[in-house]
């Protein structure tokens, strides 16, 4: 019988759909159609019935749905150091997920959030230019099939300045599609409003 509450499991539920990540392993799964009806059975009426984060990965208290995109994102020039660092970042996350493996990369991630970052209300203005970077970044490199490393690397970069962010991972059914991107409280820092809105949210880091 599965493990609902296995360390190493996240989970969602989008509408009588059941999605589950194995962050060990890196995979997203879905269960045949009768054991998915059983578990359903199951959680019926049961509180945070949901949304489950596995214990490593506790959900950010100052994390909010998503509600708004970042006006740092087209707002400011072009600054080619900024662009330039960014790029380097994303490299060397992609190096790193690679060599070290999903569960690690986002484990480290969540210790240097928790030990060198802040709430705050909105992005220092030193984030607000990371974030035009990242967004200017595209323009040399395609973000596409690179959303994870990219949100990764942004969140580094504005912890480097004190910054707190979170990295999320979000899922869709019909077709099944999975995304991330990087989030300061309900504010959307790498991508459209719209387009976050189309996954429900599996893991926050």
């Amino acid at each position: 019988m599965l493990d609902l509450d296995h360390p190493d499991l996240a989970w969602c539920r989008i509408n009588d759909q059941l999605i589950f990540l194995d962050v060990a392993r890196d995979r997203y799964f879905c269960l045949p159609d009768a054991r998915n009806r059983a578990v359903l059975d199951r959680l019926a009426g049961a509180p945070d019935a949901s949304w489950h984060q596995p214990p490593a990965f506790p959900l950010p208290q100052d994390w909010a749905s998503p509600g708004q995109s970042s006006t740092a994102i087209h707002d400011g020039g072009f600054r080619l150091t900024d662009v330039a660092r960014s790029l380097w970042m994303q490299r060397r996350v992609e190096s790193r997920l690679a060599a070290d493996g999903f569960a690690r990369v986002l484990a480290d991630l969540r210790c240097l959030l928790e030990r060198r970052t802040f709430v705050l209300q909105e992005l220092s203005k030193a984030g607000g230019a990371t974030v035009r970077a990242f967004e200017h970044a595209r323009l040399l490199r395609t973000a596409a099939e690179r959303c994870l490393p990219r949100s990764i690397a942004l969140a580094l970069c504005l912890a480097s300045r004190g910054d707190r962010s979170h990295v999320v991972l979000g899922v869709r059914v019909s077709p099944f599609g999975a995304h991330s991107w990087a989030q300061q409280g309900d504010t959307v820092l790498n991508d459209s409003l719209e387009e976050v809105n189309r996954y429900h949210p599996i893991l926050v880091v």
